[in-house]
């Protein structure tokens, strides 16, 4: 008879899976805010911080006459052959930054899915500003009326008019040029009625068990209505299972009908316990229905949890 039984750690496994999520955020959602930032302002401090958190990193090279100058060979490298192009930024010292809650985008946003969609303005044609990013750490407009080149390179670097930094929910507009004829890129989400549109990323663990029953084990059923009154005995059935403690519970025997060669238990859960604490399972594996046990092979049952 088998009660508890060690698992074979060689058929433990630990996969990775990568999932995203589609959010849709406006000015209402919790959290989401666009600050205005102008050197030489109330919000000086602002684009300090901005400058020496991402336009500045790496120690680069300053000049002298100004502590805010970039050294334009310094940006950040999302990908070998695409560039960021973080230099844009220091031709202006004014611009809008836009935060996002770690609540959203998880562990970062999905390159190439960001979308900000302005609906406090509209040009000649009624469209209203859209800012996308092209994957690499760079925003664009995609329907911009005045535009450096021709819509099928509509994200090349002279179209581009901010950064967007994935892993920390960040997009910053640095362009003051204008976006339509009557609006400036610095007009936008300064009204606070825009949308936003990303693909979160969170990384899932999934630990598989691999709990494998032989013919000659769990034979033996937990379930109290196979045991039986001790030959003999005066107390009636109803009695004996009227409360725990009761002979029928403390009697380890099964029930004479439940002991011959044709009866098999059904499996129906899987525990899984700390090694020598047997009190309080850690899991329980609840099948979808019973499972008769088979008696000729051995069967394997995969227990999956996410982590």
């Amino acid at each position: 008879m088998f009660v508890y039984k060690n698992i074979d750690k060689s058929g433990t496994t630990t996969n990775k899976s990568i999932v995203h999520y589609t959010q849709n955020l406006n000015t209402g959602s919790s959290g989401l805010t666009s600050t205005q930032f102008i050197s030489a302002s109330f919000n000086d401090k602002y684009w300090q911080s901005l400058n020496v958190l991402f336009y500045t990193s790496g120690s680069p090279t300053l000049l002298p006459d100004s502590k805010y100058q970039f050294h334009t060979s310094n940006f950040t490298i999302y990908d070998n052959v695409n560039p960021q192009y973080l230099n844009k930024f220091h031709g202006y010292n004014s611009g809008s930054i836009i935060s996002i809650p770690q609540e959203y985008y998880s562990e970062k946003i999905k390159t190439g899915t960001f979308t900000l969609t302005d609906k406090s303005y509209t040009n000649n044609a009624g469209n209203n500003p859209i800012i996308k990013d092209d994957g690499y750490g760079n925003l664009y407009s995609s329907n911009a009326t005045i535009s450096q080149s021709s819509a099928t390179s509509i994200s090349s670097s002279d179209n581009y008019v901010g950064n967007i930094f994935y892993d920390m929910g960040m997009a910053i507009l640095t362009e003051t040029g204008s976006w339509s004829g009557s609006i400036n890129y610095t007009d936008i989400t300064s009204a606070s009625n825009y949308t936003i549109q990303f693909d979160s990323t969170d990384t899932n663990y999934t630990k598989e068990y691999s709990v494998t029953i032989n013919p000659n084990e769990f034979d033996y059923s937990m379930n109290y209505s196979l045991r039986c009154l001790t030959s003999g005995s005066s107390v009636t059935f109803e009695q004996a299972t009227a409360s725990f403690g009761s002979p029928i519970l403390s009697n380890p025997y099964l029930c004479s009908e439940f002991t011959g060669s044709d009866w098999h238990p059904y499996i129906t859960n899987i525990a899984l316990y700390n090694r020598g604490e047997y009190d309080d399972p850690v899991i329980i594996a609840k099948l979808p229905k019973p499972i008769m046990k088979s008696d000729k092979i051995a069967t394997t049952f995969k227990i999956k949890l996410d982590m």
